[in-house]
């Protein structure tokens, strides 16, 4: 009999956090040194929100909305009990179309775990999530002719040339990095 693994043993415990008046430059450069794609936004000591490198993207660049980081994130905060399985937060994010979810308990953030997480753990859980993200999700606009653009799953940056290894989309760049490891 196999157990389910749950959200506390995978979980990240040591979250990103950023004041809920800081500019959205400083959250993208939090976001760029610390190698992840979204940050939690808090303010008077508690939760407010989650801040995505895509809510950089198509909310800052692409539509020129803000300049705290509070005017972009989004506030309606998808979470998870750390005692919820790995199953139960796979169809959490794909119900939402969301790849991040902060662990809270009692209102108290805990962790977060990412679908990148569940793919290291559970790679038929991340396949299937993935699979039903993909049904939900809206197309982007292609930025090129080579075909349309995603976000990789492992720098987070937002390219054409991108393809599945190992479960995770990620982009040449990040294969290659790869590879060399």
């Amino acid at each position: 009999m196999r157990l389910k693994a749950l959200v506390k043993e995978v979980m990240k415990t040591n979250v990103i956090t950023i004041d809920a008046d800081s500019s959205i430059k400083e959250a993208a450069f939090l976001m760029k040194d610390n190698g992840i794609g979204s940050v939690i936004v808090t303010g008077a000591k508690h939760v407010k929100g989650i801040a995505t490198a895509e809510d950089i993207v198509y909310k800052h660049v692409a539509d020129g909305v803000g300049k705290k980081i509070s005017e972009i994130m989004s506030e309606k905060l998808i979470t998870i009990d750390p005692e919820k399985t790995l199953e139960q937060a796979s169809e959490l994010m794909e119900k939402h179309s969301i790849k991040k979810l902060p662990v809270m308990k009692s209102d108290k953030l805990l962790g977060i775990i990412t679908a990148s997480d569940i793919a290291r753990i559970e790679p038929i859980l991340f396949e299937t999530l993935i699979e039903g993200m993909k049904i939900g999700r809206k197309s982007l606009k292609p930025l090129s002719k080579t075909g349309p653009t995603e976000q990789c799953e492992t720098c987070g940056n937002f390219t054409d040339d991108i393809h599945e290894v190992n479960g995770e989309w990620i982009c040449s760049s990040c294969e290659e990095v790869e590879k060399n490891n």
